[in-house]
């Protein structure tokens, strides 16, 4: 009998669809790739999203960004070195459920971003807000598990960035 009760409660949570109504959260590593006046800049974050699923088709999703990887470069003899302190941002998800472990995404919100910049005696740092969007998809390995890649464009003030992020999703 509770070789039967296991293999139904296995066969229940395999079942489950794992794009159903809820809480969402992922964490992942992400590239940022600048390219502002002739210069070209790479940066990298660990970036998460907190997210609620409405339905299968929409979801909210917030997102934070904390630089790990800065970018040094020379501009005539100087060291110049590019930190991203921060980036946070809010989002609407739209979705389309390929299939119960396949979610292809397209997203767009506004975000704010803090960059600083140093060398030859000179220190800056400022934040702005613009728009984000981009589209990614999610590929669940049961009802609790998935992975999550994503392309975003970031479009703040005059500066822009092209982002690519792979990371682990936990629902909830």
């Amino acid at each position: 009998m509770s070789k039967t009760l296991t293999a139904a409660a296995i066969a229940a949570v395999l079942a489950t669809p794992a794009f159903a109504q809820g809480w969402y959260a992922d964490v992942g590593y992400q590239t940022l790739g600048f390219d502002e006046d002739e210069i070209d800049v790479d940066l990298g974050a660990i970036t998460g999203h907190f997210g609620y699923q409405l339905n299968q088709n929409f979801a909210l999703e917030g997102e934070l960004g904390v630089g790990v990887k800065d970018e040094s470069f020379d501009v005539l003899g100087t060291d110049v070195d590019v930190e991203l302190s921060y980036l946070v941002g809010a989002y609407v998800r739209g979705q389309v459920p390929v299939s119960e472990q396949l979610n292809l995404f397209a997203r767009v919100g506004v975000v704010n971003a803090e960059l600083s910049v140093e060398g030859g005696g000179f220190s800056e740092s400022d934040s702005e807000t613009g728009i984000g969007y981009g589209a990614g998809a999610e590929f669940m390995f049961n009802s609790t598990f998935g992975i999550r890649g994503d392309y975003t464009r970031y479009d703040i003030d005059d500066a822009e960035a092209d982002a690519f992020m792979i990371g682990a999703v936990f629902k909830y």
